[in-house]
C-alpha cells in the first residue's frame, strides 16, 4: 500500500495584493499570502482527505519556511523539499480588476530557488511512495533544468507504475508558445491523464473548434486514457474511450478566480484516483466554482460542501 494517493511539485511563490480593488501603484499596503498552482491542488485534494506530498527548492528563510508552513497546515506532506541556505523564494503581485479594468499579475520570480529546481536535487524514491504523480506545464516553463526535472519525473514515475496527469497551464508571461511547445509534446505523449484549457489549445498547439473538437485533436498528441478541456463558463469536457463527457459550469460570484482551475484540477484527480471520471468532472466544476467565491489561491473546502453545490442547493445559511 502506497502512503501517498498523490505526489507533486512546483514553484509556490509569496503572493502579495492590495485591499480590494487598489492600484499596485497607489496602495498603502500589500496582503501576504501563498499560491502555487501545484501546490493549490495538493491542498484541495488533502481537504478532501486524500494523502498527498508536494516538493520544491526554497530558500531556508522566513518566506520560505511561510510557504512551507502555510501548506503544511492543510495536511500536505513537505518533508521532501529541497532547502538552500542562499537565495530567495518566487513573489507574484495580484491587482484585482473590476469589469471592464481586467485583473494584473505582475511576476518577480527570476532566479527564484525553485527555478532552479534540478533533476539531482530530487530524491525519486519518493515516488514509490505515492500511486499518482500530478505535473504541470508551469513548472516546465521556470527554466531549462525545471523542464528536465518534469520530463524525468515523467519517466520515472512511469517505470515505477504511478499514473501521471498533466495541465498543460500555459502561462504567456513565462514562455512562448513554441518553446511551450517544444518541451511539452514529448512528455504530453507519455501521460495518463491530460488537461489543457480551451484557450491554451489554440495558444500552443494551434488547435482550433469547439471543445470535443479540441479534446480530438489534442488525443493525437497523447496516449492518455483521458483528455479533459476546460472552457471556464463553458464548462467542461472529458474524452475517454470514444465517450464524451460534458460537464455545465456552476455559476458563482467571483470573490477571487485564481486558483479555480487547480481546484478543478483537484477534483478530477479524486475521481480518477477511484476509477470514476465522470464524478472527477463533475467534482472539478463544482470545486471550480466555489473556489472562485474564496480569497485567495486556494480552495478551502469539504466533500459535503461540495455535494451540497451539486445537489444544486441554494446557498442559504445552514444552521
Amino acid at each position: 500500500m502506497r502512503p501517498f494517493d498523490v505526489a507533486t511539485f512546483g514553484e509556490t511563490m509569496i503572493r502579495l495584493s492590495p485591499p480590494g480593488h487598489e492600484r499596485l501603484e497607489t496602495a498603502h499596503s500589500l496582503q501576504l499570502r501563498i499560491g502555487g498552482s501545484e501546490s493549490n491542488t495538493a491542498i484541495a485534494l488533502a481537504r478532501l482527505g486524500r494523502s498527498v506530498a508536494w516538493w520544491s527548492r526554497l530558500p531556508r528563510n522566513p518566506l520560505g519556511r511561510r510557504i512551507a508552513a502555510d501548506i503544511a497546515r492543510w495536511g500536505v506532506d513537505v518533508s521532501h523539499i529541497v532547502w538552500s541556505d542562499s537565495g530567495r523564494a518566487g513573489v507574484y503581485f495580484i491587482e484585482f480588476g473590476a469589469p471592464p479594468r481586467p485583473h494584473e499579475i505582475l511576476y518577480d520570480r527570476q532566479e527564484s530557488q525553485a527555478s532552479r529546481l534540478a533533476p539531482q536535487d530530487v530524491d525519486w524514491s519518493l515516488l514509490d511512495q505515492a500511486r499518482h504523480l500530478h505535473l504541470t506545464g508551469i513548472t516546465a516553463a521556470l527554466s531549462d533544468s525545471c523542464a528536465r526535472t518534469v520530463a524525468l519525473a515523467r519517466s520515472e514515475a512511469a517505470a515505477r507504475g504511478l499514473t501521471v496527469s498533466f495541465d498543460v497551464n500555459y502561462r504567456g508571461k513565462l514562455w512562448t508558445p513554441a518553446r511551450c511547445r517544444e518541451v511539452l509534446q514529448p512528455i504530453l505523449r507519455e501521460v495518463d491523464l491530460l488537461l489543457c484549457p480551451l484557450a491554451d489549445a489554440k495558444a500552443v498547439f494551434g488547435l482550433d473548434g469547439n471543445p470535443e473538437s479540441v479534446a480530438s485533436q489534442l488525443g493525437r498528441l497523447t496516449r492518455a486514457k483521458a483528455v479533459v478541456v476546460t472552457a471556464g463558463a463553458g464548462g467542461a469536457l472529458l474524452a475517454a474511450d470514444d465517450q464524451i463527457l460534458r460537464q455545465d459550469a456552476i455559476p458563482a460570484v467571483e470573490v477571487d478566480r485564481v486558483g479555480a482551475g487547480d481546484a478543478f484540477s483537484a477534483g478530477l484527480l479524486d475521481g480518477f484516483l477511484d476509477g470514476d471520471l465522470a464524478r472527477g468532472l463533475r467534482m472539478g466544476v463544482a470545486m471550480a466554482s466555489l473556489k472562485h467565491t474564496l480569497p485567495g489561491d486556494h480552495l478551502i473546502s469539504t466533500r459535503d460542501e461540495i455535494e451540497h453545490v451539486l445537489a444544486g442547493l441554494p446557498p442559504g445559511i445552514r444552521r
